[in-house]
This record gives structure tokens, C-alpha cells and sequence, in this order.
């Protein structure tokens, strides 16, 4: 549990420091498709999960997309 509250107080300085959004974005992408990725073989293993742990799979699919195009839009205005 302290390591998702770190992770979380990160991502909080991330917003507020423009020195940690890098960083922040990338670990908030990284754990999200993570959750995502254990919830999509979770429904292969287990099979038709409830509503909430779809809506919990979709809404970690939206902030990993997210996170990368951020990054990369983050890339294009640096060139």
C-alpha cells in the first residue's frame, strides 16, 4: 500500500513541478498498463467478469493511452 501511495503523492508532484511530469507521466503510464494488462489476463483465466472490474479495465486502458500520447506530444513540441 505505501508504494501506491508513494507512486500517488509522485504523480500529485508531477502536476505541480513541471521537473517531475516526465517522470510522473511515465510511471502513471507504465502502472496503468500494468493494472490493464493483469485485468485483460485476469479475464482470459477467469473468464466474464463483473461490470466494475470492466469499467476499472477501460478506465486504466483510457489514462495508459493517455500517458503516451501526452509523452509523445511532449516529444513533438521539444523538436
Amino acid at each position: 500500500m505505501g508504494l501506491y501511495l508513494a507512486l500517488g503523492v509522485y504523480w500529485i508532484m508531477g502536476i505541480f513541478k513541471s521537473e517531475h511530469w516526465r517522470g510522473a507521466t511515465i510511471t502513471c503510464t507504465i502502472f496503468m498498463g500494468g493494472l490493464a494488462v493483469g485485468r485483460m489476463i485476469s479475464l482470459i483465466i477467469d473468464g466474464n467478469p463483473s461490470i466494475t472490474f470492466s469499467i476499472g479495465m477501460i478506465v486504466e486502458i483510457v489514462f495508459m493511452i493517455w500517458g503516451i500520447i501526452n509523452l509523445k506530444k511532449e516529444t513533438h513540441d521539444l523538436n
